[in-house]
């Protein structure tokens, strides 16, 4: 009943499933302020997406949620626009430079095995940090009081850097010179991989910078919806890679998960915060994994379930028309349309401000 060919991906996919997928990675996003690129795209390849138009579609519902969660941020007055213009300069510079390398990868036939090998490296290594980290913290704190966990190497080197740049509002000075090179580079990682570099940043924000959970949080998710409008854009223009089909599902389903994954946050101080990202970060580095072996005992896995795009019906045929030859109007329009569901989802679900994005 829910079957769906989508047009723009060629490959069948039960439109049921995908709303639950977009729910769930919605609450994961909500909670831990990340974003959830970095469940969404793994998801999305072991339903049967092939990877380049599950990095393109997740774009789009990261605009959605991004812009749900930086609005609800606003509103708590937790957005530093200063520390944000820098990130968001950085990183759409990143996401431009990712774009170009996605699409040399994707032309030498390396995309699918690059984006594998990448996800069990970065969330393993991510992961394995973290969790060590949030350990520490537990065993010194009992986990009972927030804790910034700037006292580290790292920190006291970049806070000698040079071009320190006054913060009042968080309470701090950070050199920009570490600041924008590591924009940078997670928007390179988060363009190629498909997630809106949240899982990095916050983290990133935290140990190398000395921010508070909640102002990391704040500051990603503002970056996330910039660089992810950016990448939608030009995914659309440059790989004829999001399928519009694939997108409103997870858009729906990631707006109603993120409500309720924020007043869930409320009840997860710092410490305990961390130490959860760190496990699922690692159980799907864990899963990608076990999935890159699977996946070598196939002889073509990306072309299981493919169709005769011919056989779709005539309004799919319309949609990848426009999505062939309309790039820059087709992806302005996904664009809008993720946008407008994230700042319809503040009106219908957060009305009078009733809860706090950033209470952790």
């Amino acid at each position: 009943m829910f079957d769906l060919v989508l047009p723009i991906a060629g490959v069948p996919i039960n439109l049921a499933i995908v709303a639950i997928t977009g729910l769930l990675v919605g609450f994961v996003s909500g909670l831990f302020g990340v974003g959830g690129g970095f469940l969404m795209t793994p998801i999305l390849i072991f339903l049967g997406v092939p990877p380049a138009y599950a990095v393109a579609t997740g774009s789009v519902q990261l605009v959605a949620s991004s812009t749900f969660s930086s609005i609800i941020a606003a509103r708590q007055r937790m957005i530093d626009l200063k520390l944000s213009a820098y990130l968001i300069s950085g990183a759409v510079i990143g996401t431009i430079i990712g774009i170009g390398i996605f699409n040399l990868l994707s032309r030498f036939g390396r995309l699918d095995t690059v984006i594998s090998v990448s996800y069990v490296i970065l969330l393993g290594g991510v992961g394995t940090l973290m969790l060590k980290e949030s350990i520490s913290s537990f065993d010194k704190q009992k986990g009972y009081s927030e804790r910034n966990p700037s006292d580290n190497f790292l920190h006291h080197w970049f806070s000698t850097f040079a071009i320190q740049q006054n913060f009042p509002k968080l309470g701090t000075s950070i050199s920009l010179i570490p600041l924008i090179i590591i924009s940078v580079l997670i928007g390179i990682v988060g363009t190629i991989l498909g997630v809106g570099g949240g899982f990095m940043f916050v983290p990133a924000l935290i140990y190398f910078f000395g921010l508070s959970t909640r102002s990391a949080v704040a500051a990603s998710q503002v970056q996330i919806l910039v660089t992810m409008v950016v990448a939608t854009f030009m995914h659309a223009i440059f790989n004829h890679a999001v399928d519009v089909i694939l997108a409103i599902p997870l858009i729906l389903g990631g707006v109603i998960g993120a409500h309720f994954g924020t007043i869930a946050g409320r009840f997860v101080n710092g410490v305990r915060f961390r130490f959860a990202l760190a496990l699922l970060i690692l159980s799907v580095a864990i899963r990608f994994l076990v999935s890159l072996f699977a996946f070598s005992t196939t002889n073509n896995p990306a072309a299981l379930g493919s169709v005769a795009l011919p056989l779709l019906p005539v309004w799919e045929q319309w949609l990848l028309f426009q999505a062939s030859n309309n790039g820059p109007v087709y992806g302005l329009a996904v664009a809008f349309i993720a946008i407008a569901c994230g700042f319809i989802g503040t009106l219908a679900l957060d009305r009078g401000g009733r809860y706090n994005l950033l209470d952790r």
